[in-house]
């Protein structure tokens, strides 16, 4: 539960957040932000976590997708930008590097699609935003986010040839398509989940995700 204290430090974050993450059209806004901040609180209840530093770090764990234009930056390098949030809403002093390890190392994964030049979770909080970040990129919203990203970066849909003598796809022809990115890596993040509360709520949307991505391909090809 959340405290009148704790409330108004994610409010103040989070309306900082929102300017920051306002022109955002990739499914990495202040909505993807809350979600992310709802499930972490949700794992951080079921796994004994501390609540204040998930909830502050899920909130601003998404710095480096609206800093560096097309070009990708590490979450690392948006630290001294998180510090300065927590700082100007009074966040507690000792737990801002708590939040930073977070931020830090979310988008680090088991699988080889992670930037491998950052540790993992070294704490359950991190390991946490890990799990709640990789659940809201799977299932129905996860899908929707995925095209959202794909729209934004004039990525096709697939690129597969739907035409009567159409052959089964291989990654070398989807071209970054948002059907590569499906099967590259979100069809892993189950797999990925660090919590047993992350790994029960990862497997209905997983096979959710499965679902869709048969039905995609069949009517891609004009089969269903």
């Amino acid at each position: 539960m959340t405290n009148s204290t704790d409330a108004e430090l994610f409010g103040a974050i989070a309306d900082r957040m929102a300017s920051e993450l306002a022109l955002d059209a990739s499914g990495h806004d202040i909505h993807h932000a809350w979600r992310v901040f709802s499930l972490g609180r949700r794992l951080a209840d079921k796994e004994g976590a501390d609540g204040l530093v998930v909830g502050a770090a899920a909130l601003t764990h998404d710095l480096h997708r609206v800093v560096g234009g097309d070009e990708f930056v590490h979450p690392r390098d948006t630290l001294p930008t998180v510090r300065d949030i927590l700082e100007n809403v009074d966040f507690p002093t000792e737990r801002i590097e708590a939040v930073c390890h977070c931020v830090a190392v979310h988008e680090e994964y088991d699988f080889d699609y992670g930037h491998g030049d950052e540790r993992g979770a070294d704490t359950i909080e991190a390991a946490i935003i890990q799990d709640a970040d990789n659940l809201d990129a799977i299932g129905a919203v996860g899908i929707a986010r995925a095209f959202a990203y794909g729209g934004a970066h004039d990525n096709p849909m697939w690129t597969a040839d739907p035409s009567p003598d159409w052959v089964a796809w291989s990654k070398a022809e989807t071209g970054g398509s948002t059907l590569e990115h499906l099967e590259e890596k979100l069809v892993h993040l189950q797999e990925n989940m660090n919590t047993d509360t992350g790994r029960r709520l990862a497997a209905e949307r997983h096979a959710f995700l499965l679902e869709f991505r048969e039905r995609f391909e069949r009517e891609w090809v004009g089969e269903a």
